[in-house]
């Protein structure tokens, strides 16, 4: 049975099932172990976990301590409530079909001068912003357009491009994220260019540790952990750059409970481009598919998100966050009470939980959808009732590759 408990109740003979917090790959402890003596459980301690999950038929337990279930159904509660509470935002301006060939070129094209500057920085040459700017404009018009398809468009990603394809997509999420709370163009703008930037140091950090398909060890991690010191450099010689795009750069792995670095910065120490950053970096860090692990689903995403919230994230800024990009986000493979499975593809502004679902399989068939169609779930229900969804899914469990087909099926 996996059960949750506070950091404070693990004692050795416990058995660690999941040290919940997935941003961080933390070199000292493998993935799952049992904890043997005291120095284990300070050392737990001394990471900033507040919470964590233990398998109590492979270790000792906690009475009465909650098991996944309850989590899961009490973190589901917490969203509904956050769903009927949150004022509703503006519908898109154009259509996802519409403004998806165009966000398509745009992605490609703010990738490749990310690209550039980054090898640039790579190579110990000055980079220009000049080709960011433009990028910077397109991303913050488009995200005004219609955020759903850049905001999808960024979960697919390559191993091998993922730095740079994390970074436009942190670009787009933040524009995403500042029009939720109704910052100023300038700001808007400023914060873009700022997660477009946000992991230049990487660029200092060794290929052979930055690009590890395994566990960094101790000291691989601290010089991993070096590229935010070494983004700060970088661009406080770009004399043209804000103070708020270089917040985004070094406070993106601070964590509003001081268990951050580079500075363990806390609370309000933390500049709220920076906490935002904050957000944006992880739930996009944890949908990707990196070297090391497999992407979560962006309805699970969500989920750990608000979990971690509780410590780790400034809680008023997670909930509008969720506002802006759904309960279940672009790209979320659901299911649906009549049995359907889809993913969706537009966040509804108006009702969380009443998204545009690609309908492409049906469990009641057990087969693929012949002919994939849109399912406006909110239209269904102004027509008197209509289906509505029951959870979510993982794409593997169902052989479908949803977000690619979504994608290319929006371009066509």
């Amino acid at each position: 049975m996996i059960k949750k408990i506070k950091t404070h109740q693990l004692t050795p003979g416990m058995y660690v099932h999941d040290l919940n917090c997935s941003w961080g790959v933390h070199p000292l402890f493998p993935i799952r172990f049992k904890v043997m003596d005291e120095i284990k459980v300070e050392e737990i301690h001394a990471l900033g976990v507040r919470e964590l999950y233990i398998d109590t038929r492979r270790g000792k337990g906690v009475a009465d301590a909650p098991d996944t279930r309850e989590i899961s159904e009490a973190v589901e509660q917490e969203l509904l409530d956050l769903a009927a509470s949150l004022p509703t935002g503006t519908e898109p301006r154009v259509s996802l079909r519409e403004e998806a060939p165009g966000a398509a070129r745009l992605h490609a094209e703010a990738s490749r001068s990310v690209n550039r500057l980054m090898a640039d920085i790579r190579l110990g040459q000055q980079g220009a912003l000049e080709d960011l700017d433009s990028a910077v404009d397109a991303i913050a018009e488009s995200v005004l357009r219609n955020s759903n398809a850049l905001n999808g468009l960024g979960l697919i990603k390559t191993k091998d491009g993922y730095t740079f394809l994390h970074s436009v997509s942190v670009g787009a999420l933040l524009a995403t994220f500042c029009n939720a709370l109704s910052l100023s163009k300038d700001i808007t703008r400023q914060a873009t260019l700022g997660g477009l930037l946000h992991d230049v140091g990487k660029m200092k950090v060794p290929d052979d540790i930055l690009n590890k398909p395994g566990r960094l060890s101790a000291d691989e991690f601290e010089i991993m952990k070096d590229h935010v010191r070494h983004g700060q450099e970088v661009l406080q010689q770009l004399s043209s750059l804000s103070p708020y795009a270089l917040d985004i750069s070094l406070h993106h792995h601070e964590r509003f409970d001081g268990s951050g670095y580079p500075s363990g910065l806390k609370g309000g120490a933390i500049s709220p481009l920076g906490q935002m950053a904050a957000i944006v970096d992880v739930y996009d860090a944890i949908t990707s598919t990196r070297v090391y692990h497999e992407p979560m689903s962006p309805a699970e995403a969500i989920r750990k998100i608000q979990e971690w919230s509780k410590f780790h994230f400034n809680e008023e800024l997670v909930r509008h966050f969720i506002r802006s990009i759904g309960i279940y986000p672009v790209g979320s493979l659901v299911v649906l009470e009549s049995g359907l499975i889809g993913v969706v593809v537009e966040h509804n502004a108006h009702n969380t939980l009443r998204p545009v679902v690609w309908i492409a399989y049906d469990t009641r068939a057990r087969a693929e959808v012949s002919s994939p169609y849109d399912l406006d779930l909110s239209r269904a229900l102004g027509n008197g009732g209509g289906d509505r969804i029951t959870g979510y899914e993982t794409d593997d469990k169902w052989g479908i590759r949803a977000r690619r087909s979504v994608f290319n099926e929006q371009l066509h």
